[in-house]
């Protein structure tokens, strides 16, 4: 049996938008969830250091690393290719 998924401390998200989109028509989207977009804020934007991740989402290296590269492939594939992101918070 699995164990439990712990639940991330997504603090002080707060964006203006919920979604961006080029200026084109496209039916594909790619969501970001809250954790995701919380750690690309972090690593990215604060660029803080591994004892602030934990401080901040309370989660481990390894799941903060999972979660950031999920996000960074998001991006990336919506970016190149043309897709909407929407933001979940």
């Amino acid at each position: 049996m699995a164990r439990p998924k712990k639940k991330c401390k997504i603090n002080d998200l707060c964006i203006k938008h919920d979604e961006f989109s080029p200026n084109i028509d496209t039916e594909q989207v790619i969501v970001l969830f809250p954790e995701e977009l919380q750690a690309i804020k972090l690593k990215d934007v604060d660029e803080l250091g591994v004892v602030d991740w934990w401080k901040k989402m309370w989660v481990s290296k390894s799941t903060f690393s999972n979660i950031y590269k999920r996000a960074h492939k998001k991006i990336s594939t919506a970016l190149l290719k043309g897709y909407k992101l929407v933001f979940k918070c």
